[in-house]
């Protein structure tokens, strides 16, 4: 999956008093960085989720410090893919008492995972930028077709990143969350309450969402991405991804943040989600119990009804849809359906 790092732009949005999100305004690619949240309580901040470089996340603490002089004390961690994390050490380096929390499944596939990784991302990278230039070059997209304006943006955007990714690889650390629940926990800062609920498995084992229970705001990390979900083949839990989003649902939230995109006001997407999820966990489950693999079971799937409600006609967008659904999210359904 290619998550990859900032592109040093976003758009502060002002989403209700002392809660803003720094949303990244990259043009929509294979890489994608995260949205990242300031609340800003009595006393302190809490930052969630903290980018996907230390470029982006130093730009973001700036952005953070015009708003307001005061400590960030908590950083939360929605899943341990460094798009979401890699910043946790700038916040660590400029508040060095700050707690970072997460789910324990979270900071155990940080610890396991995070430092290779990134590693083996860092590596790949040089040849995915040489065929993305070598497609700008041609004027060709990766289908072959005369490359349009929206595919040049995101081709563009998506060698910016990656090339961030390459240029900051010997400075990051993965800087571990220091205090872990399992199903919730609640966190009190002056007159806000801060939920955070494990609600299931989706994008990851260790997805959490951050409510605040009074404002109703839910901040999703990828359990909900827009304007495609990401998928990951060998990372995503696609049997339980619905069920997750359906008790995101039960909250009634007026107010969604998810993990990329624009923020949402209702949950007409999030229920696009639970049907797609739930389509994709029983198109594989059936395919399983007919005993066919993988590949031959990917020449059956039927998932227009979705790739129209989310890309519609766009070229990228559905190109996008059909790597990270169709491609790597089948597979992930596939894998679950097997386990059964």
């Amino acid at each position: 999956m290619f998550l990859l790092a900032a592109l040093l732009t976003f758009q502060l949005e002002k989403i209700s008093d002392g809660v803003y999100a720094a949303i990244r305004t990259n043009a929509p690619g294979l890489g994608a960085d995260a949205t990242s949240v300031f609340i800003i309580n009595d006393d302190d901040v809490v930052v969630v989720d903290t980018t996907g470089s230390l470029a982006g996340a130093r730009e973001e603490l700036a952005a953070l410090r015009k708003l307001t002089s005061k400590p960030v004390r908590t950083v939360i961690n929605t899943h341990w893919h460094f798009d979401h994390v890699t910043g946790n050490q700038i916040y660590r380096d400029a508040f060095p008492n700050a707690e970072i929390i997460s789910s324990s499944a979270t900071r155990a596939d940080m610890a396991a995972k995070g430092a290779s990784s990134r590693a083996d991302m860092a590596k790949s990278l040089p040849q995915f930028i040489s065929d993305l230039k070598g497609f700008l070059d041609k004027k060709q997209n990766f289908t072959g077709e005369a490359i349009n304006d929206e595919e040049r943006a995101s081709y563009e955007s998506d060698v910016a990143q990656a090339e961030g990714v390459v240029a900051e690889a010997k400075d990051v650390r993965v800087t571990l969350p220091t205090t872990t629940f399992d199903e919730s926990m609640t966190l009190h800062r002056g007159a806000r309450t801060i939920e955070l609920l494990r609600l299931g498995r989706g994008h990851t084992s260790g997805d959490i969402v951050v409510w605040l229970p009074d404002e109703k705001i839910a901040i999703t990390g990828d359990l909900v991405v827009w304007p495609v979900p990401l998928m990951g083949s060998d990372q995503s839990y696609i049997g339980d991804w619905s069920a997750s989003l359906e008790k995101l649902r039960a909250l009634q939230p007026r107010t969604i943040i998810p993990g990329h995109g624009h923020v949402m006001h209702d949950d007409a997407y999030v229920a696009t989600l639970i049907r797609l999820t739930r389509s994709l966990q029983e198109q594989a489950a059936a395919a399983v119990a007919r005993g066919e693999t993988l590949d031959v079971a990917r020449k059956s799937v039927k998932l227009d009804e979705f790739r129209d409600a989310i890309a519609g006609d766009d070229r990228l967008l559905r190109f996008i849809f059909r790597v990270y659904v169709a491609n790597a999210g089948f597979a992930a359904a596939y894998r679950g359906a097997q386990a059964f």
